[in-house]
């Protein structure tokens, strides 16, 4: 998907085998663009414009624009961000073969793609992924693993970007980034936690989140009870910005005293809040 021409592009360069992004560096009159119109799709004949652009020669220009417009096809059919083919190459006998390949499927187009979730889940590729990852993404969450040791559950993504960043300000090592999306409810915290839990570094985890639309006391609330039903055993800094963020944080204070056995430390603001955090490492 081309965002300069707001359509698919077929990018192409005969400089195969090799990172396009150098070639694209080094000499960026070797690659070629192409972009598709979406109503009418790739067309035989510039199919067969991208073939000779590509030296395929007279024998090979037929096979070559049909296997470009099964590759079109099977981009909008996949609902594929990106179909790479890198080589594309001829053997000795001049047939075409896509030696390699890379294929990128929306996220947000999953649901209509099971059979290919499916195939990742078998594949030798899916050793390779972190199963908290894929368990975050089927309940909506977004996550990514990282080497800190500071848990990060952030309600945005854009606040959790900034999160990982002030940790980092002061001198601290995020272990992830988490987005639990704008509500938090006690089923995402209660996900997170367990998210967080299995990962081996974490040994101190920052909540970080702002109540626009939802009640910061009702969040309070989901964090205790979602702590209490995980059995959380890591020391929780919680920085609750927003609609009734006072009532809030005195909610957690109270539960707190309450509760010896969860460690749970108020923050005032993102900075107090990875200030604590790091602090609480320490002490450890």
């Amino acid at each position: 998907m081309d965002r300069n021409y707001q359509k698919p592009a077929i990018v192409a360069s005969t400089e195969g085998g090799v990172e396009i992004e150098e070639v694209a560096k080094t000499n960026p009159d070797a690659i070629f663009v192409h972009p598709i119109d979406i109503n009418q799709g790739l067309l035989k004949e510039d199919a067969i414009k991208i073939a000779k652009k590509l030296k395929f020669n007279d024998n090979q220009l037929e096979d070559a624009a049909e296997q470009l417009l099964n590759l079109y096809k099977m981009f909008t059919s996949l609902d594929a961000t990106q179909v790479e083919i890198n080589p594309w190459a001829t053997d000795p006998q001049g047939k075409i073969w896509c030696v390699d390949a890379k294929i990128n499927i929306d996220d947000n187009a999953k649901f209509r793609q099971q059979e290919l979730v499916k195939l990742k889940k078998n594949s030798v590729a899916s050793e390779e992924v972190d199963p908290n990852e894929e368990k975050a993404l089927e309940a909506g969450l977004n996550y990514v693993a990282l080497d800190g040791n500071i848990g990060c559950m952030v309600n945005g993504a854009g606040l959790a970007m900034a999160t990982m960043d002030v940790i980092k300000l002061h001198g601290g090592s995020p272990a992830n980034f988490l987005d639990v999306g704008g509500g938090a409810s006690v089923d995402q915290v209660k996900l997170a936690f367990e998210i967080l839990m299995q990962h081996p570094s974490v040994k101190c985890i920052l909540i970080n989140i702002f109540g626009g639309i939802v009640n910061c006391a009702m969040i309070a609330e989901g964090i205790t009870k979602a702590a209490q039903i995980v059995g959380v055993k890591h020391p929780l800094v919680v920085r609750l910005s927003g609609t009734n963020a006072a009532k809030a944080r005195e909610m957690l204070e109270a539960w707190s005293k309450e509760n010896p056995t969860y460690s749970i430390t108020v923050a005032t603001d993102l900075d107090d809040a990875a200030k604590k955090s790091i602090s609480k490492l320490k002490s450890l």
